[in-house]
């Protein structure tokens, strides 16, 4: 685990750190968007309880740095409460907490791609590194195994021919009664990425 920021420019609900979880076998990459680093506890202690009942296994062994948000007795005592072992890089050492210190630098240079190829603002940060993410699950070979992180995770290979190209005009179909005979019947906005709690896409209109 890692935890990035703070950033330059805020999230649309006030976010400027972003928390990497990589797991170690399948590089299978979970992130979440905090406002503060003391939310980073809350957001492990649900990202424990998700994944443990995904694919029914227990977390054994977290490696971060010496983070403050890493560090700190709620941490240790949960850990210590559910048998998770705490590995910590030594300090100014970065490469030994590597897997995620990679991860974190793939995330940022895909985002930062992806705003600058669509000409959107930087503003939209929290969709790119979202969409990063949700791709890199999807199509980066793990060397060894041949395999994809999403396939390696969810024992399933992913479907990818719903991609779009991140910042692409879309069209978004209107619906309602109160519609005229000849009022518009969608519209323009832009794809900012894919839904992960629905089969949906995200749109700006």
């Amino acid at each position: 685990m890692d935890l990035m920021g703070p950033t330059h420019t805020l999230g649309y609900n006030g976010e400027k750190y972003i928390l990497v979880i990589v797991d170690d076998f399948s590089r299978m990459t979970f992130l979440y968007l905090l406002k503060s680093k003391d939310q980073a506890f809350d957001r492990f202690v649900s990202f424990k309880r998700q994944v443990e009942r995904m694919i029914d296994r227990k977390i054994k062994c977290i490696r971060t740095d010496r983070g403050e948000e890493f560090v700190n007795q709620k941490m240790i005592d949960f850990c210590d409460n559910h048998g998770i072992r705490r590995q910590y890089s030594a300090p100014h050492t970065p490469q030994q907490n590597g897997v995620v210190e990679r991860k974190n630098r793939t995330i940022q240079e895909m985002a930062r791609t992806l705003l600058n190829d669509s000409g959107l603002s930087e503003k939209h940060w929290t969709f790119a590194v979202h969409t990063a993410v949700y791709i890199i699950n999807r199509c980066l070979l793990r060397p060894h195994e041949k395999r994809v992180p999403y396939e390696l995770w969810f024992k399933q290979k992913p479907t990818v021919s719903f991609f779009k190209v991140f910042g692409c005009k879309c069209w978004i179909l209107r619906k309602g009664s109160n519609l005229g005979k000849f009022d518009d019947r969608s519209d323009e906005g832009i794809f900012l990425g894919y839904s992960s709690h629905s089969k949906a896409y995200k749109c700006y209109n």
